[in-house]
């Protein structure tokens, strides 16, 4: 993916990432976790967050710090990582509002002709997986390295 990115951290098992959003107003620390799914261990939830000053991890905060395709294009960084570490394992991930989840399908669609030459992408509706279709309505995403 050719798009801006921040530089980030991850530990040698390649489930854990951070690195901080920036900009003139402020900087804020992010952290991007890759955790199996219990009752699929070929499946990782992907969950993206601010650490707190506390050093709680809130996927709640809205961050407004003006660098959402930046943010986005990092986390696409991670998952390429990821998938060196973890060729043949799947990447699920949502919003934790329909908000956030629309905001994933627009910047899926922004980067799809590029990011499907890499990744095999996918919508889910109502437990059904679909590939993905510019402009349709998913409540959760399932990405996987291409074959």
């Amino acid at each position: 993916m050719k798009s801006e990115f921040y530089n980030f951290h991850t530990e040698e098992n390649s489930l854990s990432f951070t690195f901080q959003s920036i900009s003139d107003k402020k900087t804020i620390n992010k952290i991007v976790i890759y955790s199996k799914v219990a009752d699929f261990p070929e499946i990782y939830n992907l969950a993206l967050g601010d650490v707190l000053e506390n050093d709680e991890i809130s996927d709640l905060t809205i961050s407004n710090n003006y660098d959402l395709h930046k943010v986005i294009a990092t986390v696409v960084q991670t998952m390429l990582i990821f998938f060196k570490k973890y060729p043949n394992n799947h990447i699920y991930f949502k919003g934790n509002t329909p908000e956030r989840t629309r905001l994933y399908r627009i910047a899926i669609s922004r980067e799809l002709n590029e990011a499907k030459e890499i990744f095999d992408i996918y919508g889910i509706i109502d437990d059904t997986l679909q590939p993905f279709e510019v402009n349709h309505a998913y409540e959760s995403y399932l990405v996987s390295l291409k074959k």
